[in-house]
């Protein structure tokens, strides 16, 4: 594998994931209501993802990926991608990780 490859793919995933969320449920949940709610319930559709894109770069990357605490959930000590680097390390050797 070359070093980008993993970085690639992750991209890729949350693109498809983006893709899916946008259009897919915001398309769904319109259909759902009358023609005059339509649009709003779009909108909320949209705007829930731009805030779940914020809340997972400040605290859901850290508590995902970060030192454990109780082997059960990760620290804040990454919080807002503090200190991520474009050096390997033991956590995906192929591409671009948070330094050990």
């Amino acid at each position: 594998m070359r070093p980008g490859d993993d970085t690639a793919w992750v991209l890729l995933s949350a693109a498809l994931v983006l893709m899916m969320t946008a259009p897919g449920l915001a398309l769904f949940y319109g259909g759902m209501v009358q023609k005059q709610n339509a649009l709003t319930t779009i909108m909320h559709s949209f705007i829930c993802m731009a805030l779940v894109t914020v809340q997972w770069v400040i605290i859901g990357y850290s508590l995902a990926f970060g030192p454990d605490k109780g082997g059960m959930i990760g620290g804040l000590e990454w919080m807002g991608l503090h200190g991520d680097g474009l050096e390997p390390s033991s956590y995906g050797p192929t591409g671009p990780t948070r330094r050990s």
